[in-house]
C-alpha cells in the first residue's frame, strides 16, 4: 500500500515539473535595430514667398528729352547791347594805311588777324576811335564785346531734344528758334587802303623798314623793295 502511494505522490510531482516546463517563452536571441541611413534624394529649398501686405518699388519714369523754352525762360536771359562798329576813314600816313575805326563807348575789342596792329584814339561823338594799320589791300578782322553782359550757365540735366528742335544752352530747354551764341561779342571785317610808296627810293635798311608795311628790306642785294 505504501508503495502504491509512493509513486502515485511522483508521478504527480513529475507532472506538476512538465506542465510548468511547457508554460515558459522559449528563448530567442536579441535583435538588432539597423541605424538610419542618410537620403541621397537631393531636396530644394522652395522659394521664399513674399507677404501679401509687402509692395514692390516701381522706378519713376524720366523724361527723355530737355523741357521746351517758353516766355519766361527767355525773359530769364540778360540783356546785352550789341555792339556798334563803324568805319569812319581810310587814310595814308607817311605812305603807311591806317582804317579809323568806331566803336560803343564801354565795349572791348580784340585783333584776330596776325599782323594788324589797333591803338585807341580816343573819342568821338561818344563812340571810342580806334587806329588800325597792316598791309596794303589787306582784309582784317576785330572782334567786338559788350563786357557787361554775363552770359549765365545752365547746369542741365538732360540736353537732347526731339526732331526739328535745337537744345538751348542759354536757357536750358528745347527750342526751334536759331541759337545765338556769344550774344555779347560781335566779328566785324574791314580792308586797309594802297598807298603810293616807291620802296626802291630807300637806299639804306633803317629808311626803308619806317615804311615796312608797304616796303621790305633785302639783306643780301642791299635793296628794299615793295611787298606784294
Amino acid at each position: 500500500m505504501k508503495k502504491i502511494l509512493k509513486s502515485i505522490i511522483f508521478t504527480g510531482l513529475a507532472l506538476a515539473v512538465f506542465t510548468a516546463a511547457c508554460s515558459l517563452p522559449s528563448a530567442q536571441p536579441p535583435t538588432k535595430t539597423p541605424a538610419p541611413v542618410a537620403s541621397l534624394t537631393p531636396t530644394e529649398t522652395p522659394a521664399p514667398i513674399a507677404s501679401p501686405t509687402e509692395t514692390v518699388p516701381i522706378a519713376s519714369p524720366t523724361s527723355e528729352f530737355a523741357p521746351f523754352c517758353n516766355a519766361d525762360s527767355a525773359s530769364a536771359l540778360p540783356q546785352c547791347r550789341y555792339p556798334v562798329v563803324e568805319e569812319s576813314s581810310v587814310f595814308c600816313t607817311d605812305k603807311n594805311p591806317y582804317n579809323l575805326i568806331l566803336i560803343s563807348e564801354g565795349m572791348t575789342y580784340e585783333v584776330l588777324t596776325e599782323g594788324v596792329r589797333c591803338t585807341d584814339a580816343g573819342k568821338k561823338d561818344e563812340m571810342q576811335m580806334l587806329t588800325c594799320t597792316g598791309k596794303m589791300a589787306s582784309h582784317f578782322e576785330i572782334n567786338v564785346c559788350d563786357p557787361a553782359c554775363v552770359v549765365p550757365t545752365v547746369q542741365a540735366v538732360n540736353t537732347k531734344c526731339p526732331q526739328d528742335y535745337n537744345y538751348n544752352s542759354l536757357q536750358g530747354c528745347c527750342t526751334q528758334e536759331t541759337q545765338l551764341l556769344n550774344r555779347n561779342c560781335m566779328t566785324f571785317e574791314f580792308k586797309t587802303t594802297t598807298c603810293v610808296v616807291t620802296c626802291k627810293y630807300y637806299t639804306t635798311k633803317t629808311s626803308c623798314n619806317k615804311h615796312s608795311i608797304a616796303c621790305l628790306w633785302d639783306s643780301e642785294e642791299s635793296v628794299c623793295y615793295n611787298r606784294e
